[in-house]
């Protein structure tokens, strides 16, 4: 313990004589040794002797005088720790500007395959921004014509307890061997089953089943659910760091033009041929997933590669901390409050109803609304399209502080207008400041990832905080509207119509979640400027040494 440490000429650092692998002291010793001895001697540091280290000083000392000791050590396997605390830094690789390696530093995608790979997006965006908004509503005033408000509120409710399923899809993704890979067989077993189920619901709908339709749309919702986590891990897997950026810019493009092909759809066919809609999706379905099946190849997992599956550790995949991801949690918890700001959105079609002049706006404020949604989601499918590029160049945390207040000022515009093309204006405003969101979103998850080998249950995490999001903000925005926009008619009676006073009170709430959103993103250590990846190895050996632990060392690998 008192011997004085030696030189890593491969990487400029101090090894202390605590080194308890004879391999990764050859590699230490080499200064230009190939990139797979360095990752052999990574894992061979996960090491320690039973007894600690104390009990083999003296063995340590024999290697490192050259005698043959190494027997009197007795190592065992264990997990390095991952918590994100002070030891962080010691714990785990981190992603910091101008010093960092991708978890797969493979060969950059090209456009053609990102645009296929991104078509899962594309259907999960036609789904999801169409059928809470129009499809849902009308359903449930068919088969439960008297109570639809009360079953509207229980079909939705499945929707959002169906998203429960995806950490564990997550969890048992990043431990499935399969030929075909660990995340295609969800992808394509997910797709399959919602295929099915959009055609029973169909029949159902058609015979007034109510209760088995309910019982087919959560099934619908988790298989999507389940293809979805197979997605964003396979989106991970296959795209290399350096590109995340443009990647999630391609990603939020392809989501917004799903929603804006969803809206156009449904709208065009409107109230009396909505039972066409399921064509529709099973048509997506059908057409989107061979692209995302043959743009990339998923890596399939060795079975002596594969982590062993428990379930305490199936619980945890359902917990998030600091301690646990570091980084991640507040990546969770600022989309949280992102979402929640989005979920002020749905009362827009009141707001149109309520406070515009034009007698024609407040006569067909659904027509209206729909309109708003189209050209809104339309910049924002074209704007993630720009600031994709941005984000590899830029940063990721800038530009979320970009979008968080543009759509802070938004929110802000909502209380002095009462016409229409000032709120087309403003929706052109929240739709571009969306799209720069939905562009360095992902790609900020996935630079924050706790575990590079282990991160789909962690993004199914990801997922959740937009459910919550939009759970959560209505829970405080709506009351808000009702209490402080509360109107009397003449007769004395309540009227069903909220005074301008109360539509301010809510736009300040949408103003708050905004700005907490980008404070909370401020926690988070990593996404200030581009990635850039080491190429150095073997260089700079005479410049000054530091010392420096063996997991500090790990972690430079």
């Amino acid at each position: 313990m008192g011997e004085n440490p030696k030189n890593d000429g491969a990487r400029g650092l101090m090894l202390s004589d605590e080194a308890p692998s004879t391999l990764w002291r050859s590699a230490k010793n080499s200064a230009k040794a190939s990139a797979q001895h360095v990752r052999d001697a990574r894992h061979s540091v996960n090491k320690r002797p039973k007894n600690g280290d104390t009990a083999c000083a003296e063995a340590r000392q024999g290697l490192l005088s050259g005698g043959a000791a190494e027997e009197e050590c007795d190592y065992i396997e264990y997990e390095p720790p991952r918590t994100r605390g002070a030891e962080l830094d010691e714990a785990e690789p981190r992603y910091v500007e101008g010093d960092a390696l991708s978890a797969h530093d493979g060969p950059h995608l090209s456009l053609f395959q990102l645009v296929g790979l991104m078509m899962h997006a594309f259907g999960y965006g036609l789904f999801y921004a169409s059928v809470g908004v129009l499809l849902l509503p009308q359903e449930a005033l068919h088969m439960f014509e008297e109570q639809h408000a009360i079953f509207l509120a229980v079909m939705l409710a499945l929707a959002g307890v169906s998203q429960l399923v995806s950490p564990a899809a997550g969890y048992m993704s990043d431990r499935t061997c399969h030929w075909m890979g660990r995340r295609m067989p969800y992808i394509l077993l997910g797709n399959l089953t919602l295929f099915l189920c959009l055609g029973a619901m169909f029949l159902a709908r058609t015979y007034l089943y109510g209760y088995t339709y309910l019982a087919l749309l959560l099934a619908a919702v988790i298989s999507l659910n389940v293809a979805y986590t197979g997605f964003t891990g396979l989106v991970s897997d296959v795209v290399p760091l350096t590109q995340m950026g443009f990647a999630s810019g391609v990603m939020g493009a392809m989501t917004a033009a799903g929603a804006v092909t969803g809206l156009v759809f449904l709208g065009w066919l409107g109230e009396q041929r909505l039972d066409l809609a399921y064509g529709v999706y099973a048509a997506a379905v059908f057409f989107c997933t061979p692209f995302t099946y043959f743009a990339v190849r998923d890596k399939p997992l060795s079975r002596e590669d594969a982590k062993i599956s428990s379930a305490a550790e199936l619980y945890k995949s359902y917990w998030i901390s600091p301690a646990s991801h570091g980084d991640f949690f507040w990546v969770f918890v600022s989309r949280t409050f992102y979402y929640m700001a989005v979920s002020v959105q749905i009362y827009i079609l009141y707001y149109l109803r309520d406070t515009m002049k034009e007698a024609e706006i407040k006569n067909n404020a659904q027509k209206y609304t729909a309109i708003l949604c189209v050209i809104s989601q339309g910049a924002s499918g074209i704007v993630a399209a720009i600031a994709g590029s941005w984000c590899d160049s830029f940063g990721r945390k800038p530009l979320i502080y970009l979008s968080c207040l543009v759509m802070a000022m938004v929110y802000v515009g909502y209380c002095f207008i009462d016409t229409y093309p000032w709120v087309i204006a403003l929706g052109l405003c929240y739709g571009s400041s969306n799209g720069v969101y939905l562009a360095v979103d992902y790609a900020l998850a996935v630079e924050c990832l706790p575990n590079q080998d282990d991160h789909a249950k962690d993004l199914a995490l990801w997922g959740i905080a937009a459910f919550l999001g939009t759970m959560f903000g209505p829970c405080i925005s709506g009351p808000l509207l009702s209490i402080v926009g509360q109107q009397t008619n003449p007769d004395g009676t309540i009227s069903s119509q909220y005074s301008f006073r109360g539509y301010e009170a809510l736009m300040i709430t949408g103003v708050v979640y905004s700005l907490v959103c980008g404070a909370v993103v401020t926690r988070v250590s990593r996404g200030d400027s581009h990635i850039t990846l080491r190429d150095d190895v073997g260089t700079d050996s005479d410049k000054p040494l530091e010392p420096a632990s063996e997991m500090q060392v790990d972690a430079a690998v």
